[in-house]
């Protein structure tokens, strides 16, 4: 019987964000002991969470949100464990040792920081992609990657001034979608067919998704 296996963090007061954009806010305007319904007010930044990066969050002319064909968010995807302990970089070799992926595909990095989801490390001392991984998975005509880190680039407090974010601007001008704050644990060195159900947000340059993975165990 197949399975499915949630990969998203849920959307929370005090959850780790970057410095760079605002920490969210949860406000009850109906409560049910007022008003015998519940309604909530999200005040939440479009990159927090376990997210979608649309190529426009960091491409002038790149496809936003809404523009992104519904074939770039389902389909089978692997997950490969390369675990770090702390912020090192992962390499096009590291990857080259995944199955044989194809065009089309989306491979997932758990690097094992799913676990330390909250911690201040979290932010600041995680595992990134080198830059030979980005344009290795260009190369391989991916449609997106995905990792267990708040970012695929150097952390925030590594970052010399006017970081060039060249993961990022790799990745996105080729098209390849980028998911971060993944929940991999469940799911490492096996396929899955992979349905990230991201904000339709018009215009949008990324939103929080709810990630879900199928197995066939």
């Amino acid at each position: 019987m197949p399975r499915t296996v949630d990969l998203s963090h849920p959307l929370e007061p005090g959850m780790p964000h970057a410095r760079t954009v605002p920490a969210p806010k949860f406000t009850p305007t109906s409560t049910w002991a007022e008003h015998r319904m519940r309604v909530m007010r999200l005040d939440i930044p479009t990159h927090i969470g376990t997210h979608v990066d649309a190529p426009s969050h960091f491409v002038e002319d790149g496809a936003t949100l809404d523009q992104l064909p519904p074939s770039a968010l389902v389909g089978r995807a692997y997950c490969l464990e390369v675990l770090r302990d702390g912020p090192d970089p992962i390499t096009a070799a590291d990857l080259e040792s995944a199955v044989d992926l194809e065009p089309g595909d989306a491979l997932l990095i758990r690097t094992g920081w799913d676990d330390r989801y909250g911690e201040p490390a979290y932010v600041d001392r995680h595992p990134y992609l080198a830059v030979d991984a980005a344009e290795w998975a260009v190369a391989k005509g991916l449609r997106f990657i995905g990792m267990d880190t708040i970012s695929p680039d150097l952390p925030m407090s590594m970052r010399p001034p006017n970081f060039p974010y060249d993961v990022h601007r790799t990745l996105l001008a080729a098209g390849t979608l980028i998911v971060e704050n993944l929940v991999l644990r469940e799911i490492s060195n096996r396929w899955s067919t992979l349905f990230i159900g991201v904000l339709n947000v018009l215009g949008g340059d990324g939103a929080p998704a709810r990630a879900l993975a199928v197995l066939d165990d």
